[in-house]
């Protein structure tokens, strides 16, 4: 039994040691957020990989899941990748946000490339990371706006690629209102 205790205590400490650059990370994150933005830290001990964080801003929303690598290798779970990956798949927008121990640069990762995150890291291959990138910097002043407009980028090819049409409504518009501007439920009254 003291083995045990021994061995949590050890599993405990490591998490704890890991957390830190990450809650500086995330602190460092909000600390650069609009207040008007709504933001909420996700703290899942449970698994299942859901994202560290959930942001909406401009009726835009997005998750970005917080990485610290000691060397070039990054760790993600294979739950965070199904979720990342799936979240992704079906329209919505995902990040990886990553910040090396050593060196000021983050680097910022599409949802869906958790799979290439697990095999390559933030490995270079001479002219940037072998994982396609799609920001990175040494502040956090440029990273805001850019999920921001990567996310509304996304979801406005998603809308048009999927050419939404308002339910009852006939015309293919979208609207599901009348001439008269009221909600055409496609019921006779």
């Amino acid at each position: 039994e003291i083995v045990t205790q021994k061995r949590s205590l050890k599993v405990n400490l490591r998490r704890l040691i890991m957390s830190q650059p990450e809650a500086l990370l995330w602190k460092n994150l909000k600390q650069s957020l609009p207040s008007h933005w709504q933001h909420q830290r996700i703290e899942n001990r449970a698994g299942g990989g859901v994202p560290d964080v959930f942001m909406c801003a401009e009726g835009i929303s997005w998750w970005v899941e917080l990485k610290i690598g000691k060397t070039s290798a990054i760790k993600v779970s294979a739950f965070q990748h199904a979720w990342n990956y799936a979240h992704h798949r079906a329209g919505g927008s995902s990040f990886y946000l990553v910040s090396p121990l050593e060196g000021p640069n983050l680097y910022l990762f599409a949802g869906d490339q958790g799979k290439n995150l697990m095999t390559h890291g933030i490995k270079s291959n001479g002219s940037g990371p072998v994982v396609p990138c799609l920001w990175s910097g040494s502040g956090f002043g440029d990273l805001v706006p850019r999920m921001l407009s990567i996310a509304r980028e996304r979801l406005s090819k998603y809308m048009i690629e999927s050419s939404w049409v308002g339910v009852g409504d006939q015309s293919g518009s979208g609207s599901g209102l009348d001439d008269s501007g009221r909600g055409n439920s496609g019921l006779d009254s």
